[in-house]
């Protein structure tokens, strides 16, 4: 069964969200984003933003801010709660409508093909993720966009390894896991990237997020300032072979005209 986060989500906004790592994500993403995609900053267009499981739409509402038309949509009703919340904050007077569905529903609730789609942090806790990656390029219109950012499974068995728990390494199951915070099927980037251009995709942006900070002993992580660790994961989190041991990755994808 696909997560859902209801009863959890204010402590996933809090350990996400509320720290380096949050900042790391965010920090990447909008740079591998605005570079391809200026009009995100500068609106001299409005653009029609789908954020599919979008949680509490921290990103989308910075986007909102900015102008775009955004349309957030999670199965989560304790997740749209706070996604609500986040909108008052950040973006009070923006165009947003929120829709409570699950993401293989999305095509019954849009009258027309958007201009970009933000995944992030979704396929990682979906049975059947391709599923909902070759449903995305019908809800996007030609030239649009498709931000993908997934939990990359190499980081995991990494990890594992790293930790001597070497039975864990070995399984390519990890839906048993006791922290709810993990995901259940996290992601190899390969595997993505082989799908991506069977859709007929152009992946112009490929970057790791935490690639360096994940795999940093914790007493040196804490006390390397944050610009520092963002400056760094900049510049090798994009590069083989760091980027394929981040924690996550994000593909920025577009649809042919």
């Amino acid at each position: 069964m696909d997560r859902n986060f209801d009863g959890i989500a204010d402590r996933f906004r809090q350990q996400i969200y509320g720290t380096l790592k949050g900042q790391l994500r965010l920090e990447i993403l909008q740079e591998d984003l605005i570079t391809h995609i200026p009009t995100l900053l500068n609106c001299d267009r409005k653009l029609t933003i789908l954020d599919a499981g979008g949680g509490i739409g921290q990103y989308s509402a910075m986007l909102a801010a900015q102008g775009h038309r955004i349309i957030l949509c999670d199965i989560s009703a304790d997740m749209l709660a706070l996604a609500r919340e986040e909108y008052a904050r950040i973006a009070p007077d923006a165009d947003i409508r929120f829709i409570h569905c699950p993401i293989q529903s999305l095509q019954e609730h849009l009258e027309e093909p958007v201009d970009l789609v933000l995944l992030h942090a979704v396929l990682e806790w979906l049975k059947d993720p391709r599923e909902v990656l070759n449903s995305l390029p019908t809800l996007t219109r030609p030239g649009g966009w498709l931000s993908i950012l997934f939990y990359n499974k190499n980081a995991l068995v990494w990890r594992h390894l790293m930790n001597r728990n070497f039975k864990l390494a070995y399984h390519d199951n990890f839906e048993n896991r006791k922290n709810p915070l993990t995901p259940a099927w996290p992601l190899d980037p390969a595997d993505v990237h082989e799908w991506l251009n069977i859709l007929g995709l152009s992946i112009n942006a490929w970057s790791g997020i935490r690639a360096i900070h994940d795999h940093m002993p914790k007493p040196v992580r804490d006390m390397t300032p944050a610009e520092d660790m963002l400056q760094v994961e900049k510049h090798f989190g994009r590069k083989p072979p760091y980027r394929d041991l981040a924690r996550y990755v994000h593909m920025l994808c577009q649809k042919p005209e």
